[in-house]
């Protein structure tokens, strides 16, 4: 399976567009401006139900009981964060770990009363604005 590493670092990072990134994070704010997104969505890998719960449960952990960012972070409620993570299932290092259909991963959070939770992750959020963003390190764990 596509297992996420239990030691996430989100590293801040000076890209314009982090969407060049192999893995990426972003923080959203919750705002009442207008926007307008235009796009096709692609949708994510499907690595099954039981990988998806344990990557889920892996970024809960850490997001809540430590600071896996590498700059100290105010989050407010309703915050949104959302991971991306990129890997090529035909590679050795995936060969193995099947199933892996698609090419990449995206998880959303929410931070509510002070725990950040599981969210439907939504590419099309338009009442939000980008806070920060950056580089995923030490995305995937080790086989």
């Amino acid at each position: 399976m596509c297992k996420v590493s239990d030691k996430l670092k989100l590293c801040t990072c000076k890209t314009k567009n982090v969407g060049q990134l192999k893995h990426y994070w972003i923080l959203k704010r919750p705002t009442k401006k207008t926007h307008f997104v235009v796009g096709e969505m692609i949708l994510p890998a499907d690595i099954g139900e039981a990988a998806d719960k344990l990557n889920q449960k892996t970024i809960l952990k850490q997001l809540n009981d430590g600071n896996i960012f590498d700059v100290e972070m105010q989050h407010q409620e309703n915050d949104i964060l959302e991971l991306h993570f990129t890997f090529n299932a035909d590679t050795e290092r995936f060969k193995n770990m099947l199933p892996c259909y698609g090419d990449y991963l995206a998880y959303a959070f929410k931070f509510k009363k002070d725990v950040w939770k599981k969210t439907n992750y939504d590419p099309f959020e338009i009442d939000f604005d980008e806070v920060r963003k950056g580089k995923i390190v030490n995305s995937f764990a080790k086989t």
